[in-house]
Order: C-alpha cells, then structure tokens, then sequence
C-alpha cells in the first residue's frame, strides 16, 4: 500500500479544460513527491506583438570613452537635424525614437550579456548518480532494498554544495561594495 499525495486540483468552472493527466516517477525533484504533468486545454486572447516593439539594450559602456561619445553625440544631432518641426507630436516622437535607435545601432551595439554558470563539469556527474539513485528507489522490489536505495539517494542529496558555493562568491562580491547584476540560473 502506498500513499497518494501526488494530485492536481482545478476548480469546477475550468474541469472540461483538464485533458489528461500523468505521473513522470522517474523524475528527479528531490522529493518524496512524484512529478505530475497535465494537459489543459485553455483558450486565452491573443496578444499582437511586433518586433520594433521589443525593446533592445545598447552597450552604454562604449560612451565612457570620451571619442566614441563624441562621435555618438555628433551623429545624433546629424539625426536630430532630420526631425520634422512641424507636425504631430507621434511623428516627431518616431523620428526621435528612430534618431536614437539607430545611432544606438551604429556605434554602441547591442548588449548581450552571459549568465555565469555555477554548475562545473564535475556536478554533472553527480546530477547522473543522483538520477541513479532515484531509478534504484523506484526499481527496488523489497523495502530493504528500496530504504537502502532511499538512505543513498538522500547521501547523494546531501552533496550538492555547488550552487550554495556560487550564491556565497556572489554574496561576499556584493558585500566587498562591487556593482554587480544578478540572475540566478
């Protein structure tokens, strides 16, 4: 016999939503939970979203060199000198807009930051015992067997220091007064 705490709960108004739903035992949450997926079949408005819309991140720290901020400023007074006077306030709101865009485009570029990874190669090692470990619980057919897998699986458990480590270096950087931005993985 075994209990049953693994369930979804959904409200009577959207039941005719729930399609199906399924128990994944092999997956590793690190619980004594099972992973549960459902497939809901819910209708939801459309957003219209267009590219230009999406706002892109230039890299500023190019305007700390007092040429290229010289350059940039010259350019967008070059573009500034191409918006209409007259006119809508949309239409010189797009001209402005675009004034900036572009030579954003030009001579700054587009940000692209890296997250850090704080999982090392040898973590990966220990994410497949773990998994092991978690198939040798579900495998085991007597309950010596499956406390012996279960007492392994918490040991491994118990190892995962690494993502604690990263958040601790993160923490003593912040700390020594360093400007830093955070996303975590």
């Amino acid at each position: 016999m075994k209990n049953q705490i693994d369930h979804i709960c959904i409200s009577r108004k959207w039941r005719r939503s729930l399609l199906d739903v399924r128990n994944k035992r092999s997956a590793d949450i690190a619980s004594d939970h099972h992973l549960l997926i459902s497939e809901i079949l819910l209708r939801i408005a459309r957003i219209h979203r267009q590219e230009d819309q999406i706002g892109r991140r230039f890299n500023t720290r190019r305007l700390e060199d007092a040429a290229a901020r010289r350059y940039f400023v010259e350019e967008l007074e070059n573009h500034a000198a191409d918006i209409p006077a007259g006119g809508s306030v949309e239409d010189q709101w797009t001209a402005i807009k675009n004034a900036f865009i572009t030579t954003g485009e030009n001579n700054l570029g587009e940000l692209h930051t890296q997250r850090k990874q704080w999982t090392p190669d040898g973590t990966w090692k220990k994410i497949e015992e773990r998994r092991d470990a978690k198939a040798a619980i579900e495998r085991a057919k007597t309950r010596g067997a499956k406390a012996a897998a279960r007492q392994h699986y918490s040991a491994l458990e118990k190892q995962k220091k690494d993502k604690r480590a990263w958040a601790d270096s993160v923490s003593s950087t912040i700390s020594s007064g360093t400007k830093i931005m955070l996303r975590c993985p």
